[in-house]
């Protein structure tokens, strides 16, 4: 089971797929909230997305990469003027686990939606993301090392370094279902993707599943979903990092201050405050702020419209800057086919239809993918960022179917923030906005 960190507003993310069949009432509760945890006086936002219906989206661009071209598709479903996070990654992962036991044209559309030519291209992507958690296992563990060999120089209040960064995979098969999964595709996910298969009765399918994804983003995101006893098949990912600014923001200095939202209203957050050296960008559209984080973890956070970020980065200069963010937290429901409406906007069709190729996940059953859900969590306060994703796709049974200058980086203002892992080639963990 692979562990994965690498980068602060990279972004977060737990996903998982789920497999089903016949025609099935989903649970669906569609709100959009905005309330206040009164124990840490953070601005909490909740985008519950299942009234949002997505019928057509125009103007669909398929040259874009990946991460740019869902991130398009998703706010253009209705939450470009509402606060929301995505998990590129754990919704790539999750897919993943589809494409491995997939043929055919099912398979090539869908790695094609992936932004992958072959599954040589996936799965080196994969590794590539499996070596940002190892890059940040290896430093907490050298950082405990050098705590407990010169605590006595740290000071009394010192605490030994914390934080995770996780990335996993599972794969559960409802019994109901009529057919097994083969033994070469079950090897393959766990050998490339850590992945587990489980075969867990219908009535405590749910339960299960849930309780994993709880487990495996520290309670951050309890459930995916009230009902999974329809699906088949359930492929889940999970991702969870926590970790913690460099340079700490000391909570002495926050304070509050206005914030004004993206329908021109003026509210009260709470500001963190701290003035140091950053890597910082600035052109005519916009500006960026990057600030560090401990195992590798980059938090980018950006306002205005700043063309390709992080190809930008590399021309960031490190100065001297006064950053100003409030705490907040976010949380984001997409369960409204948003999901597969994006696989079906670039050009996957036959993996959401009863002609659909699963034959090498299982020759016993006509599978397709009935269900994308995928849910986030960020907090983002003085000490760090925590942050979790959770994706399932639901595989349904076919029934038929000088002194330096001081720079000024005041989020006072609608914002965008990245979560990315600090390497050469910067995986987007998470991506978001805070604009109310």
């Amino acid at each position: 089971m692979k562990r994965i960190i690498s980068a602060l507003i990279s972004i977060l993310l737990v996903t998982g797929v789920i497999l089903g069949c016949g025609n099935t009432e989903k649970p669906g509760n569609t709100q959009i909230t905005s309330k206040k945890d009164e124990s840490s006086n953070t601005d909490v936002s909740t985008t519950d997305v299942s009234e949002v219906t997505v019928s057509e989206i125009k103007d669909v661009d398929i040259n874009m990469d990946f991460n740019s071209s869902l991130i398009d598709f998703i706010e253009k479903t209705g939450f470009e003027d509402k606060n929301y996070m995505i998990s590129p990654t754990s919704f790539r992962a999750a897919l993943s686990l589809a494409v491995a036991g997939a043929d055919n044209e099912t398979k090539d559309e869908l790695l094609n939606v992936m932004g992958f030519s072959s599954m040589d291209e996936l799965t080196a992507w994969y590794k590539s993301v499996s070596e940002s958690v190892d890059t940040y296992d290896e430093w907490l563990k050298s950082a405990r090392k050098d705590f407990n060999k010169y605590k006595d120089y740290y000071g009394d209040d010192a605490k030994e370094p914390e934080g995770a960064f996780n990335l996993e995979n599972s794969i559960w098969r409802n019994t109901k279902s009529s057919g097994e999964l083969s033994v070469k595709y079950m090897k393959y996910v766990r050998d490339t993707f850590g992945a587990t298969a489980e075969n867990v009765s219908e009535d405590e399918i749910t339960d299960t599943v849930n309780g994993w994804i709880n487990e495996n983003t520290n309670g951050l995101i309890p459930y995916i979903s009230n009902d999974l006893s329809y699906a088949d098949l359930i492929l889940v990912n999970t991702l969870y990092l926590r970790t913690y600014w460099v340079n700490d923001f000391y909570e002495y200095a926050t304070e509050e201050g206005d914030f004004k939202t993206i329908s021109g209203e003026t509210v009260k957050k709470d500001f963190m405050n701290q003035e140091n050296k950053f890597k910082y960008y600035e052109d005519e559209k916009g500006k960026f702020v990057v600030l560090p984080m401990n195992g590798g973890i980059n938090a980018v956070f950006i306002i205005g419209e700043v063309d390709d970020v992080i190809a930008r980065m590399a021309e960031a200069d490190s100065q001297q800057v006064q950053v100003k963010l409030p705490k907040f937290e976010s949380e984001t429901a997409l369960s409204e086919n948003q999901l597969i409406d994006f696989c079906k906007a670039h050009g996957a069709e036959a993996a959401f239809t009863s002609d659909a190729d699963f034959s090498i996940m299982s020759d016993e059953m006509q599978l397709f993918i009935s269900d994308i859900i995928q849910k986030t969590k960020i907090k983002v306060d003085e000490k760090g960022i925590e942050a979790a994703a959770a994706t399932a796709v639901m595989v349904t049974e076919a029934c038929a179917l000088e002194e330096p200058e001081v720079k000024e980086f005041v989020a006072d203002e609608p914002f965008k923030y990245m979560i990315l892992t600090d390497s050469e080639n910067p995986e987007l963990l998470f991506y978001g906005q805070l604009v109310e």
